[in-house]
């Protein structure tokens, strides 16, 4: 708040009178642009501080995103295996004893703290607009990768709890028909997630350049 103070002696001219008004002007001119400067300063060491936090969360998700990847390969060789066993109890049309594995380690959850915060709180109103697309198409592609994890890990537990049906490993054709349906499912919500995932890859091999400025 600006306050503007009465002269302390009477106004006699009209030369005094503007005088006193330029002064005033000049006063207030110069207070606007001392706040405009504290803004500018304000919101410079914001945008600074924004980007170093987005860069730091994004480098940590290029890691995550390898392992994902790695996590990935191993989950595949597990379903082609299990799937090569119960084709070949199709084949025999009797009882088979398998030793199917549906078990894998979680991948690694994607990290959007830092995202979200900017979203609530405004901040990504500083930052430009063709910085704030690529910044939204990474973490959008890792929304929608997370949405992929989770129907993958539904069918994968759905998928083992149909395997549980014979602890000893022994399943019966109609038992083997509905694994085959179920491992076939998880393999595309496998296939799926890791498209995303690559997707997630290039998005942030893109953004490595704007991070680094």
């Amino acid at each position: 708040m600006l306050d503007v103070h009465p002269p302390h002696e009477p106004v006699h001219t009209w030369k005094a009178f503007f005088i006193h008004i330029a002064t005033i002007v000049i006063g207030l001119i110069i207070a606007v642009c001392l706040e405009q400067a504290v803004e500018y300063l304000h919101h410079r060491h914001q945008l600074h501080h924004l980007r170093s936090a987005l860069a730091a969360e994004l480098k940590a998700n290029s890691e995550i995103v390898s392992k994902n990847v790695e996590a990935f390969a191993r989950m595949r060789l597990k379903l082609n295996r299990n799937m090569e066993l119960l084709r070949a109890a199709q084949m025999a049309r009797a009882p088979s004893v398998l030793k199917l594995d549906y078990g894998w380690s979680d991948p690694f959850r994607i990290q959007d703290g830092t995202w979200q915060t900017a979203q609530k709180n405004g901040s990504l109103g500083l930052v430009a607009d063709e910085d704030l697309r690529l910044y939204s198409h990474v973490y959008g592609t890792m929304d929608h990768f997370m949405s992929a994890l989770v129907a993958l890990n539904d069918q994968m537990e759905m998928t083992a709890a149909i395997a549980r049906r014979s602890p000893e490993g022994s399943y019966l054709p109609s038992d083997v028909q509905d694994l085959i349906a179920a491992t076939s499912a998880c393999d595309g919500k496998l296939s799926w997630a890791a498209r995303l995932l690559q997707f997630e890859k290039e998005g942030l091999s893109r953004v490595d350049g704007l991070l680094e400025h």
